[in-house]
């Protein structure tokens, strides 16, 4: 199989451990460096971008990663998007598709919005990949949340089978998935991020949750963030965490043309901040200018304004979901 996007990424996360900062409060107690499971020769996995948009580009950089990692081994990389139109696109199951072979750039300033202009954009991986799940259901009609949870569960995880993976990564920029964040018509669940983590668990296929920039999103308060990542770890879920820095590049080479608030450019800001000489970072850039704390990064995205610690949005969390 190809390599995902061509060249592989050659992304180390061997540092110290365990890591002492805790991430102005976002981590409950130091947590070593989280390291990528190799596959064996022959073992299948994917990476999934759970909430559509930009997700997708987080999974492409960890499948990059963890094809490294795992050589003879097949990584496959996806987005669950909702219904939309999808002329050209190859289906290869009732909520499965596969995008045409030919790259198309985006044009600088393409939101990509309700469309797959964006999968579409990214360089092609292992089998095609990126694949799209589509997730029927958003919760805006008669159904119970459980109905709606069901029928998604159901479309996930007969495309996870169709596919014959072995193990998955689930990418999320941002946490909705870990707090139910804003994004859903009338109960947090039925956001797209938790509806497709409620299906990842019921695949019963192992499964490691990735939180990207918590917060980066704008749809969490600094308060739920640090409560939900609390709960996780007395859960004992919380398996680590994973500086973004070697990521940079595989994470943000696509996503120039978007707008500087969407997630990975928030991320891009926040690292290039880091390795900033002090007072530089001082001054403040992108989203985080005008910010009234210098240590906060000022995120305004579809109406909502957030203001998150610039040292989260470095890192990624590393949570259990479901080991068979």
């Amino acid at each position: 199989n190809p390599p995902c996007g061509g060249a592989v990424a050659r992304c180390s996360f061997v540092l110290p451990a365990p890591i002492m900062c805790l991430y102005d409060g976002l981590l409950p107690r130091a947590l070593s460096i989280f390291e990528l499971p190799s596959l064996r020769s022959g073992q299948r996995g994917i990476v999934i971008g759970m909430g559509g948009g930009c997700d997708v580009l987080g999974a492409l950089a960890f499948a990059q990663a963890w094809e490294a990692r795992s050589p003879g081994a097949t990584v496959l990389f996806a987005n669950c998007v909702s219904p939309r139109p999808m002329p050209s696109h190859e289906q290869l199951a009732p909520h499965l598709w596969r995008c045409p072979p030919n790259v198309v750039p985006l044009a600088a300033g393409d939101g990509c919005y309700g469309s797959t202009r964006l999968e579409q954009s990214l360089p092609r991986g292992a089998e095609g990949s990126p694949f799209l799940l589509v997730v029927p259901e958003d919760g805006k009609g008669p159904s119970s949340v459980e109905e709606v949870t069901r029928a998604n569960t159901g479309a996930i995880t007969s495309s996870l089978a169709r596919l014959r993976v072995d193990a998955i990564l689930a990418v999320d920029l941002g946490g909705d998935s870990l707090t139910g964040g804003v994004d859903f018509a009338s109960d947090p669940e039925c956001g797209r991020d938790r509806q497709v983590l409620h299906a990842l668990r019921a695949s019963r296929i192992p499964c490691t949750h990735l939180v990207l920039g918590p917060g980066c999103d704008g749809e969490s308060a600094v308060g739920a963030m640090r409560a939900a990542v609390r709960h996780v770890d007395e859960s004992g879920a919380l398996l680590g965490v994973v500086p973004l820095a070697p990521l940079l590049e595989p994470l943000c080479r696509h996503s120039a043309p978007l707008a500087p608030n969407r997630t990975p450019n928030i991320i891009k800001s926040a690292l290039e901040r880091a390795a900033a000489p002090p007072e530089a970072a001082d001054e403040g850039d992108g989203e985080g200018s005008g910010a009234a704390r210098p240590d906060l990064c000022t995120i305004n995205r579809h109406g909502n304004t957030a203001h998150v610690p610039w040292s989260w949005l470095t890192v990624a969390l590393a949570i259990k979901l479901s080991d068979a």
